[in-house]
């Protein structure tokens, strides 16, 4: 069980636009925690993470989380996505709101916070990476660069992505009852909302170039469609990004300056 004082500690969360980062975001808001978020933007043609952002993380890399404890602690910075979620949800959810009371499925949680860090995002990141190889190729070895990245893709990511797409869309209509973990929203279902609504059904027309297959995914993978419908309708989803939305309109306007390497 929390301590009641830990519920008073404040977060810092370092959050980068168009990252892994918006789930801390939606974590921390759900359980009503005392957070400030500090905003970095992308370079807008390298998509690379501004120089600021290396001085909170050597890599360069968001999420991260500060913790400031209310017991007077020294403070500690957190990064690895499911490791902060893991964090959070073990010390930070009294009430059960993310983590299940029950263990069998704590432990269904828990293993979604590695397999959407460890196996999915993986394969989403290859193909997207292949599929935009061509265009940071040198201009004679671009068509080169695009029959080899193709290959690849068709040879074994592709497969792969299916396969997974599949294996979840499974899982939920084994379960049964609209969520991956038992019968409400839980961390499985926070940590999934980019791989599977942001990154897929958000983003319908971009997922069928990287995959060149004009098949509908709504179709194919009715559970994660309906799913997927409802984080992009949940309250609180909706307003953090709402509020993110606004925010990074707020900043760009004041054209803040942020530092970018060269390579």
């Amino acid at each position: 069980m929390t301590e009641p004082k830990a519920l008073e500690d404040k977060f810092i969360l370092h959050w980068l636009d168009d990252s892994r980062a918006h789930r801390i975001l939606w974590l921390l808001d759900i359980l009503q925690l005392d957070y400030e978020v500090k905003i970095y933007l992308r370079h807008p043609e390298t998509w690379r993470s501004p120089l600021q952002l290396f001085d909170v993380h050597q890599l360069g890399k968001s999420p991260v989380l500060e913790i400031v404890f209310a017991d007077g602690r020294p403070q500690i910075k957190m990064s690895e996505l499911g490791f902060i979620m893991q964090y959070l949800l073990r010390y930070y959810d009294p009430r059960n709101i993310l983590n299940p009371v029950s263990q069998d499925l704590q432990l269904k949680v828990d293993y979604f916070l590695h397999y959407a860090e460890g196996t999915l995002q993986p394969i989403q990141m290859a193909l997207l990476v292949n599929s935009t190889a061509k265009h940071v190729a040198p201009f004679g070895s671009r068509k080169i660069v695009s029959t080899i990245t193709k290959a690849i893709n068709n040879g074994y990511y592709k497969h792969e992505w299916y396969l997974n797409m599949k294996y979840l869309d499974q899982r939920l209509l084994r379960n049964g009852t609209g969520y991956f973990v038992g019968d409400g929203l839980t961390g499985a279902d926070v940590i999934l909302s980019f791989p599977i609504y942001e990154n897929v059904f958000d983003n319908l027309d971009g997922v069928k170039e990287i995959l060149a297959d004009k098949r509908d995914l709504k179709k194919m993978y009715p559970n994660l469609y309906k799913w997927s419908k409802m984080i992009r309708n949940n309250r609180s989803y909706k307003r953090i990004s709402q509020m993110m939305d606004e925010n990074v309109e707020d900043l760009i306007a004041k054209n803040p300056r942020f530092d970018y390497g060269k390579e």
